[in-house]
């Protein structure tokens, strides 16, 4: 059977996308690329973050070597001087030294080269310094240091008189700091 050219040009045009159809499916093909770029970002900061907690404790870890070689952690230090001292650059009270590096170097992030330039410092995932407080001699309750980096937004919480950073107090204090695990 022969169809009309007005049966052919009805078919035709049924067998096309119409305006509201394709709108329709721009529509959502942009929700569903905003849920995945969402989802994205949120799993990219969770791993900036979990970054950052197993370098804060293989810096903790370091610590602990450097206290059981020198006995006692790094004194009144910057951050700079911190790393010099994990490098084997440093003492505890600060002197310059010649020894055996307590941390390896490769597996971080630094400002710059540690061994050539003093002034290096240990970095996080947002290109920030990892921050350390050394317990002043008889006014922390525990004897140790903090260590820890001031999270996504660069806000820093600041150990109190006790060496306690009390995160659940929500009148002021960040509680994005990430601490050693």
């Amino acid at each position: 059977m022969v169809s009309s050219p007005a049966r052919l040009l009805a078919r035709s045009f049924s067998a096309a996308f119409t305006l509201i159809e394709l709108l329709t499916v721009i529509a959502i093909i942009g929700i569903l690329s905003a849920i995945t770029f969402g989802v994205a970002r949120g799993v990219n900061e969770r791993a900036a973050i979990n970054q950052a907690r197993a370098e804060l404790s293989a810096i903790a870890t370091a610590l602990e070597t450097y206290k059981s070689a020198y006995g006692d952690y790094p004194q009144n230090v910057t951050q700079a001087q911190l790393l010099q001292a994990l490098i084997g650059k440093r003492g505890p009270i600060g002197a310059v030294i010649d020894a055996k590096a307590v941390i390896e170097i490769s597996r971080f992030t630094t400002s710059a080269d540690p061994y050539s330039v003093a002034t290096a410092t240990l970095q996080d995932p947002w290109g920030r310094d990892y921050r350390y407080f050394y317990k002043v001699s008889g006014s922390w309750v525990n004897p140790s240091f903090v260590l820890l980096s001031v999270g996504p937004d660069n806000n820093l919480t600041v150990p109190d008189s006790s060496g306690i950073i009390n995160n659940n107090d929500t009148a002021g204090f960040n509680i994005d700091n990430i601490y050693p695990q």
